[in-house]
């Protein structure tokens, strides 16, 4: 009897020492129709209202979030963060794509990887906000070695082994028949199939389905068109819509293509929930350099709750430059007076503020979420400002240029537009 009553102490203390020894998270998938699939966590039906996330983890749950996606395991504290705020972790596991220089005919680097990425599969397998591994980010990105395809398939087996309580997941950069037909082919460990769509959104749960894909999925990456994707200037400057606009196609993607496919979709990861340069400093990141929320923000707490936050950014609609809007070209010559117009919501703010910044064009040839570096800001002359617009003068040196609009509220909630410009 005393030992009974010892170990039962013994496990008590455990508990409350290690609090990962009570709380690994059970998840599951299960079938619950002929095609139809659902995950369940700790018994519970679970639908994934997340975001690709390293920071901000307060408001995004308070936004309405369940679950945070991170492309890595270097840092352990977003899963402890994401803990304390009861999310869990698509946790991906990094899977060296063939672009970066990796070989994958190398066996002693492809070794190397996989018992590398073993000792953190060890590690993290037990933390209770851990919900599905994510093996591999993109590796089909440029890619011309399918031997990659068993290294995902070998960590998949490892995780069945060595952890029965989280699915597997690898995630790809589209949908494309060819890549689905070498993931059912050699990686039948894989569970879920994760899919970065941006503009293919569009026809994603369609294709997912056309192209023989059984398996449930989850959208991992999905916002606004990318950069990839996006209209160029003759001199090749992406034009990035205003944050008006992309606020409104990203709540009806949500609403009208992730959320209604029930039957195979566990829900999804919104881009990005932090800032990265990508081709701008403001195309995909929800909130700006300073660390402020825009008005995408706003939106994703809508999608996921029904409800607009108390306080609404602002939101800029449209930008134009000599009675020209985004969507049109900009030529100008040197040293030259300028006029420049926004249109925008004020929704329910009294007070705004407007500010301008210009930058040289950041022209990059970089994918994949690869790191681009930030451009240096150019100082500019405003010789008049109007509560929609200025008049500038153009930079005096020939070029390409790109002009932003920030304008906040006094919780400084943010929307921003720009406009590429050519100086000849």
């Amino acid at each position: 009897m005393d030992k009974i009553v010892n170990i039962t102490l013994l496990g008590v203390f455990l508990t409350f020492v290690n609090p990962l020894i009570a709380q690994v998270s059970q998840v599951e998938i299960r079938k619950e129709s002929k095609t139809g699939y659902r995950l369940y966590k700790d018994g519970q039906p679970y639908y994934i209202k997340g975001a690709g996330a390293k920071s901000q983890f307060g408001l995004l749950a308070k936004s309405g979030a369940n679950s945070i996606r991170v492309w890595s395991t270097n840092n352990e504290a977003f899963l402890d963060s994401a803990q304390h705020y009861d999310m869990t972790v698509c946790l991906g596991l990094y899977v060296r794509p063939e672009r970066t220089g990796m070989d994958y005919n190398d066996d002693y680097a492809v070794k190397g990887q996989i018992e590398q990425l073993k000792t953190e599969i060890l590690k993290y397998k037990d933390h209770p906000a851990l919900l599905i591994w994510g093996i591999g980010n993109e590796v089909d990105l440029r890619y011309s070695n399918f031997k990659v395809w068993e290294t995902i398939e070998e960590l998949a087996q490892f995780i069945k082994k060595v952890d029965p309580n989280h699915p597997t997941m690898t995630v790809i950069a589209g949908v494309d028949p060819s890549k689905l037909y070498m993931i059912k082919k050699h990686c039948p460990s894989i569970d879920i199939l994760g899919v970065n769509v941006y503009g293919s959104i569009e026809n994603a749960g369609l294709n997912i389905r056309r192209y023989n894909w059984e398996k449930p999925y989850i959208v991992t990456e999905w916002g606004v068109n990318g950069p990839f994707e996006a209209k160029t200037t003759s001199w090749k400057a992406k034009i990035e819509p205003p944050n008006g606009i992309k606020a409104k196609q990203r709540r009806r993607r949500y609403e009208d293509l992730i959320y209604p496919d029930m039957e195979k979709c566990f829900g999804s990861y919104c881009f990005l929930w932090g800032q990265k340069q990508e081709s701008t400093a403001t195309w995909h990141g929800m909130f700006l350099p300073n660390g402020k929320p825009t008005e995408a923000v706003d939106v994703m707490q809508y999608c996921w709750t029904g409800k607009w936050p108390g306080s609404r950014a602002p939101s800029i609609q449209d930008i134009s430059i000599e009675g020209k809007n985004w969507q049109k070209e900009h030529r100008l010559a040197p040293s030259t007076s300028t006029t420049l117009t926004i249109e925008y919501e004020k929704y329910n703010n009294q007070d705004i503020e407007i500010n301008y910044r210009l930058f040289p064009e950041a022209f990059t040839n970089k994918i994949g979420g690869d790191r681009q570096e930030s451009p240096e800001e150019i100082s500019f002359q405003i010789t008049k400002k109007s509560d929609n617009g200025i008049t500038f003068t153009s930079p005096s040196k020939k070029g390409a240029y790109r002009i932003f609009a920030y304008i906040k509220n006094d919780k400084e909630q943010y929307s921003v537009a720009n406009l590429p410009f050519l100086v000849e």
